[in-house]
């Protein structure tokens, strides 16, 4: 396995948050299977350090000798296919005991913002998979696309709006740091309520919401409760998310690319997927976050089509928690904003 770099990534632009003050005091209470658990006191602890972004070096070209045992397989398929007699010769040669192939490099791709836009979501929609869409719970109808997605062999995840730092606007309905125990449950009762069949949530915005470590631990027990896993779409270098889960001991993922930074720009999405396919096989996976905008299906859908024969895995976001357990570990980049 090719030794890491660590790389600290300074400067980084994450889409829909801007800078602002620190936050205001959060207080969560939450009720896990009917038993009251009392009023969990959230409060705004110190930042974590900046994200450092782990990169492995690309490969050397590595000159790939012929496999005796798929030589000869090769050979036995030959005579059956050029109909050859019932008995064949047997193998020439001593062949060498199996070998296991290498997996392939697994990628993940997620479609975010899914409803608002009606017409461009349900163009997403036509994309060939496996791709996620997660869906925003304010959108108008969104029960009935959530449902045509997965109807058609879609996964679904639901897109939870978080506080983010400066005025941007994550949307109705968003999990605020300034709201009583009460307040933040019902707010995250009626999101998660919205539709069914959702695998997992992802944040967002949220800059501001997933620094805060007491609300993030609140958050995703309350998630692990229903059975869900939390995916960071890691909107600030300060996240606690991953912090968080360690301290409660529940599974969580992270975004390592985001393909649509620039709107509107087809050929920046390119070379996003460039970059997700180079963090792909040098870390075993990648997980890669666009929407659906025009110029984002435009590049996603020839590229979706030929990932296969070109060696990689596309994988639904529940995948994760397969290769996240493998034998072998996988090393992971969550890097935001990073580029080629």
């Amino acid at each position: 396995m090719t030794r890491m770099r660590r790389k600290t990534i300074l400067g980084a632009r994450f889409p829909g948050d801007r800078a602002g003050n620190a936050g205001l005091i959060a207080t969560v209470a939450m009720a896990f299977a009917g038993v009251l658990v009392g009023a969990l006191s959230a409060y705004l602890g110190q930042r974590g350090a900046t994200a450092a972004a782990i990169v492995r070096a690309p490969s050397e070209k590595i000159e790939i000798a012929e496999d005796p045992a798929r030589a000869e397989r090769d050979r036995i398929i030959a005579e059956i296919v050029s109909g050859a007699p019932e008995r064949l010769r047997p193998p020439e040669g001593q062949l060498p005991a199996y070998v296991q192939p290498a997996a392939r490099p697994k990628i993940v791709i997620i479609l975010d913002d899914m409803g608002v836009d009606r017409r461009n979501s349900e163009r997403a929609l036509n994309l060939p998979g496996p791709v996620t869409y997660s869906f925003l719970p304010y959108a108008g109808k969104v029960n009935d696309l959530a449902q045509t997605a997965r109807k058609a062999g879609a996964e679904v995840m639901l897109h939870l709006p978080m506080e983010p730092r400066g005025d941007a606007d994550p949307g109705p309905h968003a999990l605020k740091a300034g709201m009583t125990g009460g307040e933040f449950l019902k707010t995250l009762e009626w999101n998660l309520d919205r539709f069914a069949g959702y695998t997992g949530v992802n944040n967002h915005m949220g800059s501001k919401l997933t620094e805060d470590i007491a609300v993030m631990k609140s958050l995703l027990g309350y998630l692990d409760h229903r059975g869900v896993f939390f995916l960071d779409s890691v909107t600030t270098p300060n996240s606690a998310a991953r912090q968080a889960a360690k301290e409660l001991g529940v599974e969580i993922f992270a975004r390592d690319v985001f393909l649509d930074n620039d709107v509107g720009d087809a050929d920046s999405v390119k070379a996003q997927l460039s970059l997700a396919e180079r963090i792909a096989r040098e870390t075993g996976y990648v997980v890669a976050i666009g929407h659906p905008h025009p110029e984002t299906l435009e590049a996603l859908g020839p590229w979706l089509t030929t990932a296969p024969a070109r060696g990689y895995d596309l994988i639904f976001a529940s995948g994760l928690r397969r290769v996240e357990s493998a034998d072998e570990p996988q090393a992971f980049a969550a890097a935001p904003g990073l580029r080629l």
